[in-house]
């Protein structure tokens, strides 16, 4: 059925599983239930209703951002005892928050594991963009040592938009003010403090836009904020600058951005996420291919450069991952108040 190993420690009796567990994130869930003295059963399966029959009877589950839930399948387990979720995400856009609470479901997340290490993938893919990074390799590789093609623009001086001041998009700006640009942010929320102490300047998302050399995605997906760049929003930005996305697939529409690449303004696209990735990404499709055809399309564009959602896969992310996931279920158990500063409501 998937089951990847059972851990059993005595200090707390409660049926615990953790679905849609990776390979590479095994080693730290097991050593954390260790410590923490929970008893854990790992599942490699993926949380959804073909498979809701196997979370049955577990008054506590840990969910990946894949995982399905949905109204029906938390109805479903409620019915069945489950008290609590902890979710081994900062996002939650993969839960029905409002069913949740009216099951009085307990709901944790990891609100912050690496923010750092988001942003530095953010700058990563900018720079591979930038210097043509894959392209050069290539080359020296083929003894094709020629510069034709591999120009980029100096950094330095240049304009900066960061849509989301969160944490993610305070380490990204961090980084680009250390390289000498100049910042613009976009978000509800405004922190003035971090703003005054980079020279940053709260805009409009329109100005954002259109004054900014790079646009780098880091706020949530919501309501609000699905679609944020479309057609409309797209044909704003500045001619040559590029656009980053490690933030959720859904901020940028597929269809619109494709429509704009054909336009040949934008001088290179990155993409951690993408808004149709789930059943794609974290899976081996290179015997059979892929059938995607808005993400072949992507992937046809020499200035579009995509990773497969690996903007948090560090060490410490990791860790940090596991560590907080579970400790969320072993404050739950144990009745600790401390939990309520991971809960979402």
């Amino acid at each position: 059925m998937g089951l990847l190993r059972k851990i059993y420690v005595e200090d707390i009796a409660m049926k615990i599983a953790c679905f849609s567990v990776h390979e590479f994130e095994r080693k730290y869930l097991e050593n954390w239930a260790k410590t923490l003295g929970l008893e854990i059963d790992l599942y490699k399966i993926q949380l959804g209703d073909e498979t809701i029959e196997i979370a049955k009877g577990y008054e506590v589950i840990s969910c990946w951002a894949s995982d399905d839930l949905g109204a029906k399948n938390l109805h479903s387990l409620n019915e069945s005892g489950l008290k609590m979720i902890s979710l081994r995400s900062a996002g939650f856009s993969h839960l029905d928050v409002e069913t949740a609470r009216k099951l009085n479901l307990v709901v944790a997340r990891v609100p912050s594991y690496s923010p750092e290490a988001i942003a530095e993938h953010a700058f990563g893919l900018l720079m591979c963009l930038n210097r043509h990074y894959p392209k050069a390799f290539q080359r020296v590789k083929d003894f094709n040592f020629t510069l034709e093609g591999l120009e980029g623009v100096t950094l330095h001086g240049k304009t900066v938009g960061v849509i989301g001041i969160g944490l993610i998009g305070e380490a990204f700006a961090r980084i680009m003010a250390g390289v000498g640009c100049k910042l613009l942010f976009h978000d509800v929320q405004k922190r003035e403090d971090l703003a005054n102490e980079l020279g940053a300047q709260y805009v409009e998302l329109k100005e954002l836009l259109e004054s900014s050399d790079v646009v780098s995605l880091h706020c949530p997906l919501n309501d609000k904020t699905k679609y944020l760049l479309n057609q409309e929003t797209l044909d704003l930005m500045k001619d040559g600058s590029f656009l980053l996305n490690t933030g959720r697939g859904g901020l940028i529409e597929t269809q619109a951005l494709i429509q704009n690449l054909k336009k040949d303004k934008i001088r290179g696209v990155g993409l951690d996420v993408y808004e149709y990735e789930e059943g794609v990404f974290f899976k081996d499709h290179s015997s059979l291919g892929i059938s995607d055809e808005s993400l072949l399309r992507l992937m046809s564009f020499p200035k579009v450069l995509i990773t497969s959602h690996q903007a948090f896969f560090t060490e410490e992310a990791l860790e940090n991952i596991a560590k907080i996931s579970l400790e969320n279920i072993a404050t739950y158990i144990k009745r600790d108040p401390l939990i309520v500063n991971n809960t979402l409501y």
